[in-house]
């Protein structure tokens, strides 16, 4: 309850009038590329090494819409998820959800984290580029689960949503179609925390028709440390390249 009242307030503070020109929807859909590192459960257990979960190629989209109506903030969804499975060995003895792994044994493992963003944003800055703020809702959604041939296996889920703070860069190259941009959601509270941020060049090809399109490419970093979020104990990290397609109506 407290995390929903203080994202409230943060974003009355920020109630400014956003200032498209014009109604407009920018959408986009691509591939991050990310490597994993970190640790899972309460024991630490080390996600590359003992589980094999190194890598994953991973779906990402996002549709703004923005509106040139004082005072009403615009609206942004978003997803992207955390899909891979992976066998190794465990350094000790691991107990999950009732379940007792024993050291130096197989064990397959499965982790799966969807995250849906709702955003609501001002536009602070529109000449030459974008300046956004706001406050996102992220929904995780997912498990992770151990099994092994010996013992059986162990899953534990989370299902929660939390408040994040969003912050959008943009700056256009004049004359040229390229930009450069950053893009980050955050929040750190009660030993949690949840660091995601982007940044990224892109070029919008000058087409006739009612439909921009272009091209992005970035590096976004993700940290995601889990103490009281859901049933299972998370610090991971994944950063990589990603590519995506843009449109704008």
């Amino acid at each position: 309850m407290k995390k929903t009242v203080a994202a409230a307030a943060l974003l009355s503070a920020f109630a400014l009038p956003a200032s498209a020109d014009a109604l407009g929807i920018y959408a986009g859909v691509g591939q991050w590329k990310n490597d994993f590192s970190g640790d899972l459960l309460s024991e630490q257990v080390q996600v590359d090494d003992e589980l094999g979960l190194d890598s994953a190629d991973l779906t990402q989209w996002y549709v703004n819409f923005e509106h040139p109506i004082p005072l009403l903030p615009n609206l942004r969804l978003a997803y992207s998820d955390i899909s891979e499975s992976g066998k190794g060995q465990l350094n000790e003895n691991v107990e999950f959800d009732n379940t007792t792994f024993i050291a130096g044994t197989e064990v397959k493992s499965d982790l799966q984290i969807e995250m849906t963003d709702v955003t609501f944003y001002y536009e602070l800055w529109d000449i030459g580029g974008d300046l956004d703020l706001g406050i996102t809702a992220r929904h995780l959604d997912g498990h992770v689960e151990l099994a092994n041939d010996l013992t059986g296996s162990g899953r534990e889920s989370v299902d929660e949503w939390v408040p994040m703070l969003y912050l959008n860069g943009r700056f256009d190259l004049p004359l040229t179609g390229l930009y450069v941009g950053a893009q980050g959601n955050g929040v750190t509270y009660s030993g949690n925390r949840l660091i995601d941020y982007s940044a990224f060049v892109g070029y919008d090809f000058d087409i006739i028709g009612p439909v921009d399109v272009g091209v992005q490419l970035g590096y976004r970093s993700m940290e995601l440390k889990l103490d009281d979020i859901g049933d299972f104990d998370a610090d991971l990290k994944l950063d990589g390249v990603f590519a995506n397609l843009s449109l704008h109506f």
